[in-house]
Protein backbone atom coordinates (compact mmCIF):
# COMPACT_ATOMS: atom_id res chain seq x y z
CA UNK A 1 0.00 0.00 0.00
CA UNK A 2 1.69 2.97 -1.15
CA UNK A 3 0.24 6.57 0.23
CA UNK A 4 0.44 8.94 -1.98
CA UNK A 5 -0.69 12.98 -1.26
CA UNK A 6 -3.13 14.94 -3.63
CA UNK A 7 -0.26 17.38 -4.83
CA UNK A 8 -3.45 20.01 -6.49
CA UNK A 9 -2.71 23.50 -4.98
CA UNK A 10 0.54 21.98 -3.36
CA UNK A 11 2.63 23.61 -6.84
CA UNK A 12 2.90 27.27 -6.18
CA UNK A 13 6.52 28.03 -5.93
CA UNK A 14 8.28 24.42 -6.98
CA UNK A 15 11.63 23.60 -6.43
CA UNK A 16 13.71 22.03 -9.41
CA UNK A 17 16.52 19.55 -8.23
CA UNK A 18 19.06 18.20 -10.49
CA UNK A 19 19.71 14.22 -10.64
CA UNK A 20 22.37 13.42 -8.05
CA UNK A 21 21.76 16.56 -6.05
CA UNK A 22 20.88 16.27 -2.25
CA UNK A 23 17.92 17.68 -1.15
CA UNK A 24 18.38 17.01 2.54
CA UNK A 25 21.07 15.07 4.88
CA UNK A 26 20.68 12.72 7.58
CA UNK A 27 20.57 14.89 11.31
CA UNK A 28 20.84 18.46 9.21
CA UNK A 29 17.58 20.24 11.28
CA UNK A 30 14.67 20.52 8.98
CA UNK A 31 12.26 24.03 8.35
CA UNK A 32 10.37 22.34 5.23
CA UNK A 33 8.76 19.18 4.07
CA UNK A 34 8.58 18.09 0.35
CA UNK A 35 5.96 16.36 -2.19
CA UNK A 36 7.25 14.85 -5.18
CA UNK A 37 5.98 16.44 -8.17
CA UNK A 38 8.01 14.97 -10.91
CA UNK A 39 10.92 12.63 -10.82
CA UNK A 40 12.07 10.69 -8.54
CA UNK A 41 13.57 11.15 -4.64
CA UNK A 42 16.23 8.04 -3.11
CA UNK A 43 15.81 8.02 1.03
CA UNK A 44 18.72 6.99 2.05
CA UNK A 45 20.13 5.89 5.85
CA UNK A 46 23.80 5.48 6.78
CA UNK A 47 23.96 4.95 3.04
CA UNK A 48 21.82 1.91 2.84
CA UNK A 49 18.73 3.08 0.06
CA UNK A 50 15.57 2.81 2.26
CA UNK A 51 12.71 4.17 -0.06
CA UNK A 52 12.26 5.53 -3.61
CA UNK A 53 9.83 8.06 -4.08
CA UNK A 54 7.70 9.71 -6.84
CA UNK A 55 4.86 11.39 -7.38
CA UNK A 56 2.62 12.41 -4.74
CA UNK A 57 4.99 10.83 -2.27
CA UNK A 58 5.94 13.25 0.63
CA UNK A 59 8.87 13.22 2.74
CA UNK A 60 10.72 15.25 5.40
CA UNK A 61 7.52 16.04 7.00
CA UNK A 62 8.85 14.08 10.51
CA UNK A 63 11.44 17.03 11.51
CA UNK A 64 7.95 19.31 11.29
CA UNK A 65 6.63 17.10 13.61
CA UNK A 66 9.01 16.02 16.03
CA UNK A 67 11.57 19.29 15.44
CA UNK A 68 14.28 16.58 15.62
CA UNK A 69 17.01 15.98 12.88
CA UNK A 70 16.44 14.57 9.51
CA UNK A 71 16.44 10.72 9.92
CA UNK A 72 17.31 10.36 6.35
CA UNK A 73 19.52 11.60 3.36
CA UNK A 74 17.43 12.77 0.77
CA UNK A 75 18.87 12.94 -2.93
CA UNK A 76 17.04 13.32 -6.24
CA UNK A 77 17.25 9.87 -8.45
CA UNK A 78 16.23 12.32 -11.35
CA UNK A 79 16.00 15.61 -11.85
CA UNK A 80 12.73 16.33 -9.91
CA UNK A 81 10.07 19.43 -9.16
CA UNK A 82 9.54 19.42 -5.74
CA UNK A 83 6.43 21.22 -3.81
CA UNK A 84 8.37 22.64 -0.75
CA UNK A 85 6.09 22.98 2.13
CA UNK A 86 7.69 25.64 5.00
CA UNK A 87 6.63 24.58 8.68
CA UNK A 88 3.92 27.27 8.65
CA UNK A 89 2.49 26.03 5.53
CA UNK A 90 2.27 22.64 6.94
CA UNK A 91 0.63 23.10 10.20
CA UNK A 92 -1.64 25.49 8.46
CA UNK A 93 -2.32 22.08 6.27
CA UNK A 94 -2.64 20.39 9.42
CA UNK A 95 -5.36 22.52 11.02
CA UNK A 96 -7.43 22.89 7.63
CA UNK A 97 -7.59 20.04 6.17
CA UNK A 98 -8.05 16.82 8.20
CA UNK A 99 -7.25 14.26 5.57
CA UNK A 100 -4.05 16.25 4.61
CA UNK A 101 -2.70 14.88 8.81
CA UNK A 102 -4.51 11.74 7.77
CA UNK A 103 -2.34 11.13 4.92
CA UNK A 104 0.57 12.06 6.47
CA UNK A 105 0.06 9.56 9.44
CA UNK A 106 -0.57 7.10 6.63
CA UNK A 107 2.24 7.61 5.67
CA UNK A 108 4.45 7.30 8.61
CA UNK A 109 2.98 4.29 10.01
CA UNK A 110 3.68 3.10 6.04
CA UNK A 111 7.57 3.47 6.58
CA UNK A 112 7.27 2.58 10.17
CA UNK A 113 6.06 -0.89 9.63
CA UNK A 114 8.13 -1.29 6.47
CA UNK A 115 11.68 -0.52 8.58
CA UNK A 116 10.25 -3.09 11.35
CA UNK A 117 9.52 -5.77 8.63
CA UNK A 118 13.61 -5.61 7.48
CA UNK A 119 14.51 -5.58 10.94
Amino acid sequence: MQIHLDVSGLDGDPREVAAGETIFREYDMGAEMYVVLEGEVELTLGGTVVEMLGRGDPFGEMALIDQAPRAATATAKTACKLAVLPEKRFLFLVQTRPHFALDIMKVMAERLRAMNAKA
